[in-house]
């Protein structure tokens, strides 16, 4: 298939361009572009750029997140270990209940408007998001994590604080896991005076503590600038050397085709979910862009979420899981990869990603129980060989035998398994349940009433994952399930994330993002508080999953009291993983195929497989470390 795209897109790209890519002196914002590192945004357009404000659902793919916000602790995303940026250390613990913690914080960081970062904007924001957390919208876990009003001031960088429970997590949880914090710290000279306006105010542009500062940002939300602040070694990240572009442009360059073309003209540096076709076809064309790896699956695949399709469990006939595996084994996962991605995922059958970090800690361990898998007729489900399959299926779409696995290899490359494609195991399983087709070849509900199903997909926002949608619509259409693949911009997706009543079936991420040992990051909004009917218009606070297995709850509960890593920490995780499975609870399908390709022409030392120094996700926090070791190449 990245034959083929390359085939159909490099022509059009030839009569679009006529000649070679020209290099732009300046921005289309008026900076000089070899000084301007220029991102496509995650989301394409926002819809809301004003809003700044973190303590409410703020605008999150525009910088704010990556070279705004400060952290107490961030997370080195090569090895999965965290280290203080706004702390001076780990925290201190000062009971054996482990519910009670000391913190210092290094003196000498300053916000962008001058002003001395101290302990008071810490315990400001803790008191603000315990005041007005009936009103604020920014979901901050610290309020079910906290106990409140526990905090004390020692001096202006030191403080204690208690939590409710024992909080083996407290540095993931206070500061990052993954992508980033839920809790972002705002400057209290700034939102103190507001009094209770706190909770509309749309704090634009942002005072910020990373060492860039917003220079401007376009209302429409095609784009927002950063301009690196004077004063950058004063930053919260400061201290890890001076990022190397003056300023960084995140910016919206269109539906993709749109942006391939601009890519291949060098109008930006770093892509976001390009599908592998049009990674190709602009290979094709501009020899600067690269992907993650040159052999296959050419593209990280150590996210810390996987992609899956997520159940509305309690809407009938969800409810039932012969439902949910008949929908599993009617899904030709093989084709869908390779239709979708080119063939370049790899396929995870547990409810995580499938990584070099997970892999020892839930797929080794759990290898047998997928083996030895029983469904109540008996039928084993799991397909071992999904790997070698695949392969023979890509050397049949013509990718040469030397850009693929093999061996042990291809378990690296391509996963331990899936599961089956049976399409006559999944009308069985329908028809236990009275579910048999009609006369016009799609299943019907029980009662022979008609039975149409909305699986909701992105648009254009996340390309990939939206192609990977339509082929699973595809695929369940030909098994005889009347699906409708329903696109919908990014608000609506989170609103169908968080609404039962808006969801039925969702390509999602949410809820399946184990990074390292301390599963209970994702798998903590499994719980009673979090279930809601099946067509509540009550927002979820997670678990969107909609799991209401009161033994998975139990084994959450439990699980806060155990040292993270611990064996029967690590159990407890692998149990709960083990019954999301059995129940079908969630499709999951593969580790999120991260395609990202860069542009080395005007920048260069970008995060690869043989220069693996930071996850190469423009989006997260820890793309601070971009910043700082990307150098410029000089072209002007």
């Amino acid at each position: 298939m990245a034959k083929l795209g390359r085939y159909l897109l490099a022509p059009v790209l030839a009569a679009l361009m006529g000649t070679a890519a020209y290099a732009q002196t300046m921005t289309d914002v008026g900076t000089p572009r070899a000084e301007t590192l220029i991102v496509q945004t995650f989301d394409g357009k926002a819809s809301n750029p004003d809003a700044q404000n973190p303590l409410n659902q703020f605008t999150l793919w525009r910088g704010l997140r990556e070279l705004g916000w400060g952290w107490l602790w961030e997370m080195d995303t090569s090895t999965g270990v965290s280290y203080p940026e706004l702390a001076d250390g780990m925290p201190e613990v000062l009971n054996d209940e482990y519910t009670k913690f000391r913190i210092k914080i290094r003196p000498g960081v300053y916000w962008s408007d001058g002003v001395e970062f101290t302990v008071d904007d810490i315990l400001y924001t803790l008191d603000t998001s315990f005041k007005y957390k009936d009103k604020l919208t920014f979901v901050f876990r610290a309020n079910g994590y906290i106990k409140e009003a526990s905090w004390t001031k020692i001096d202006d960088y030191t403080f204690e604080v208690e939590t409710q429970q024992p909080a083996y997590d407290f540095n993931t949880v206070m500061g990052v896991y993954t992508w980033g914090s839920l809790f972002i710290i705002v400057p209290k000279h700034i939102f103190e005076p507001l009094g209770a306006d706190v909770v509309t105010f749309k704090n634009a542009p942002a005072v910020t503590l990373g060492p860039y500062k917003i220079k401007e940002f376009d209302p429409n939300g095609f784009w927002q600038l950063w301009e690196k602040r004077e004063d950058w070694q004063r930053s919260a990240w400061g201290n890890l050397g001076e990022p190397k572009p003056k300023y960084v442009l995140y910016k919206d360059f269109g539906a993709e085709e749109t942006r391939t073309l601009a890519f291949v003209q060098n109008q930006y540096d770093i892509d976001t979910f390009m599908s592998p076709d049009s990674i190709a076809a602009a290979q094709a064309r501009n020899p600067a862009i690269e992907t993650f790896s040159k052999t296959l699956p050419y593209h990280d695949m150590n996210d810390a979420c996987s992609w899956g399709v997520y159940i509305n469990q309690q809407k009938a006939p969800f409810d039932q899981p012969e439902v949910r595996w008949a929908l599993a084994l009617a899904l030709d996962l093989q084709t869908v990869g390779i239709t979708s991605v080119s063939g370049q995922f790899k396929p995870g059958a547990l409810p995580l990603a499938d990584t070099p970090i997970t892999g020892p800690m839930f797929y080794d361990p759990l290898n047998d129980f997928l083996n030895n898998l029983t469904l109540a007729d008996g039928y084993k489900p799991f397909n071992p060989n999904f790997g070698p399959e695949l392969i023979e299926k890509l050397k049949t779409q013509g990718v040469p035998a030397d850009q693929l696995p093999s061996g042990d290899a291809i378990k690296a490359g391509f996963g331990a398994g899936w599961w089956k494609y049976d399409l006559a195991q999944s009308e069985k399983l329908l028809a236990s349940v009275g579910i048999k087709k009609g006369a016009d070849g799609f299943y019907t509900k029980a009662d022979g009433s008609p039975w149409p199903i909305e699986l909701t997909i992105p648009a254009d926002w996340n390309k990939v994952l939206q192609r990977i949608g339509f082929s699973i619509a595809d695929s369940w259409r030909k098994a005889g399930f009347n699906v409708t693949a329903r696109q919908v911009d990014g608000g609506e997706w989170n609103t169908v994330q968080q609404t039962n009543g808006r969801n039925e079936l969702q390509v999602n991420w949410a809820t399946t993002c184990v990074y390292n040992a301390n599963w209970t990051n994702t798998w903590s909004a499994l719980n009673p508080d979090n279930v809601k009917p099946f067509d509540s218009t009550e927002p979820l606070n997670g678990n969107y999953l909609r799991v209401t297995d009161p033994a998975i709850f139990d084994l959450v509960e439990k699980s806060r009291s155990l040292e993270i890593g611990s064996d029967p920490f690590m159990a407890n995780g692998r149990e709960i993983a083990t019954k999301l499975v059995e129940g079908m609870q969630v499709i999951n399908l593969m580790n999120i195929p991260t395609t990202i390709p860069t542009n080395n022409t005007y920048w260069t030392n970008y995060s690869k497989a043989d220069n693996f120094y930071a996850a190469p996700y423009s989006w997260w926090s820890s793309f601070k470390k971009t910043i700082v070791n990307i150098q410029p190449t000089g072209k002007q």
